[in-house]
């Protein structure tokens, strides 16, 4: 009975299919993300009572966002300047007037809603909020007194959003020492903040909802949890290494998602409690090392049992999404409560890609072809995207 070189391709691939892989990495290539799958454009308001009927805050916007609607860098040099920044507030805080609006919702529909001054009388400054330096703008808006009976507060924030597909408004609402968060991401929506004090229950359904939410759009997340279960549609990987069965076991893949969700939950924590720091490109690169090195591994087969090498990866992805977590700040009231539920949320997102992914692990390893076709195609584009990755992030 003759044996199948496990080891090698069956049969060279042919000229077009090397023609559609170029295709497609270039494809991949010109379309990717910027140098950080984790980096939006992201700003940041707090807002909270300050006596009867006025509320203070701040918005805290990107520099680079800011220059990208309204041009504060007269000269062009590339270098924003301080004081090119404050010759240019009168235009931010325009800008800003014009794409924010507050005003009490009355108790009652017919009643007519009245809408609040806002005002930007305090300096701005620069604030490491976040993980990132941003222009902090304070705010105060004062509401006209009315006699009909008000429900809540109601926000519309629409700046950067005719400019930036990604943008996105993180908004902290204050009261009575409980804290809300809610995310704007887009011009239209109407943000309602309720005058009453936040529960857990709150703060676990924003935490765990941004958990998956984040694994979900972290295409280099995504890539390598791909490349780390591809190898599971090639006949000759069982038991966390390579060796020739034909039995394909989830629980073998299970242990190997295991060791990654262990590892990453460790850093997570311990990063986003302040325990652990690296700089966080460092970070961002070892991440993208680990999906071009464990996509090239499904050729290569450098390392065989992929479960220390899962692990180890798995830490460096944890301070990667410790970053994220650090972006959308964490609750000061329920602060455990806050990493448990963006942790779960991460798993929850991991497990529901793992499943989606199942189906097609078990189809390519019924067909002989697909899986010495297609697996080496995509191992190869996973690589080139990781390397990719690897360059933009030096």
């Amino acid at each position: 009975m003759s044996r199948i070189n496990y080891w090698r391709f069956e049969r060279p691939l042919k000229l077009w299919s090397l023609s559609i892989m170029l295709l497609l990495s270039v494809f991949i290539l010109l379309n990717s993300p910027t140098s950080s799958a984790h980096q939006f454009s992201t700003a940041h308001a707090k807002l909270e009572p300050n006596g009867e009927n006025q509320y203070q805050g701040y918005l805290a916007l990107s520099l680079q966002d800011i220059q990208q609607a309204l041009s504060i860098d007269p000269n062009n040099d590339g270098k924003l300047l301080w004081q090119e920044v404050i010759n240019s507030m009168p235009n931010i805080e325009g800008y800003l007037t014009n794409n924010l609006t507050i005003w009490h919702k009355p108790l009652n529909p017919q009643d007519t809603a009245v809408t609040c001054q806002i005002n930007w009388s305090k300096a701005p400054k620069l604030s490491e909020l976040y993980g990132e330096t941003l222009l902090q703008i304070p705010l105060t808006a004062v509401c006209p007194e009315q006699e009909a009976a008000v429900d809540q507060l109601s926000l519309q924030y629409s700046a950067f959003f005719d400019i930036l597909n990604d943008h996105k408004l993180l908004l902290t609402w204050s009261f009575n020492e409980g804290e809300t968060y809610f995310i704007v991401d887009n011009a239209k929506q109407i943000t309602s903040l309720p005058f009453v004090t936040s529960s857990v229950l709150d703060t676990i359904h924003f935490y765990l909802y941004q958990g998956v939410i984040h694994i979900w759009f972290g295409l280099d997340h995504v890539l390598f949890v791909f490349a780390l279960i591809l190898p599971f549609a090639w006949l000759r990987f069982r038991q966390g290494r390579y060796s020739g069965t034909k039995s394909l076991a989830l629980k073998d893949l299970l242990v190997l998602i295991t060791s990654f969700t262990l590892a990453h939950s460790i850093t997570l924590t311990l990063t986003a409690l302040n325990v652990l720091s690296i700089p966080s490109q460092w970070a961002e690169i070892g991440i993208a090392i680990s999906v071009a090195f464990t996509a090239i591994n499904i050729i290569t087969h450098w390392v065989k049992r992929l479960g220390i090498i899962t692990f180890l990866f798995g830490l460096l992805h944890g301070m990667g999404f410790a970053g994220a977590l650090s972006e959308l700040g964490l609750s000061k009231t329920y602060k455990i409560s806050s990493i448990v539920a963006f942790n779960l949320g991460v798993e929850i997102g991991q497990v529901a890609i793992i499943f989606l992914l199942y189906p097609l692990l078990t189809r390519l390893r019924k067909t002989q072809v697909l899986q010495y076709r297609l697996v080496p195609t995509l191992a190869v584009l996973i690589a080139i995207m990781g390397g990719y990755w690897i360059v933009e992030r030096l």
